[in-house]
């Protein structure tokens, strides 16, 4: 591995991530990691607004974005019209353990993948 390989996280948010057209899906605001594994599972996507100011977040499982090195940005199989669709929670919902906003996300994306690039 190699240095290029890797990313701040503090670059990851406000990264803007395209669906499979090359559209603007939505912007990423938040990267959940697993304690343990450092592993990335989440990424929160914002659809509008200023930073995402009183508006909803869409948690995405990690596994449904592909880092595209042509074009040095993130794509994801997602339409705009399947993003809308999934559960969306305010920040105090995703802040806390209660709501469960993980099994939910999970259950909605259930076997969805990612299309390979290129």
């Amino acid at each position: 591995m190699t240095i290029d390989s890797l990313i701040k996280s503090a670059d990851l948010i406000g990264t803007v991530v395209h669906d499979p057209k090359g559209g603007k899906l939505a912007t990423i605001r938040e990267v959940f990691l697993h304690k343990q594994t450092g592993q990335a599972l989440f990424v929160v996507l914002d659809t509008g607004g200023l930073f995402g100011a009183g508006g909803k977040f869409y948690p995405v499982p990690w596994r449904l974005l592909r880092f595209d090195a042509a074009a040095d940005t993130y794509t994801s199989s997602l339409t705009k019209e399947r993003l809308k669709s999934a559960p969306a929670y305010d920040r105090d919902q995703l802040n806390s353990t209660a709501y469960g906003w993980g099994e939910q996300t999970d259950r909605f994306f259930g076997d969805d993948e990612a299309e390979p690039i290129g």
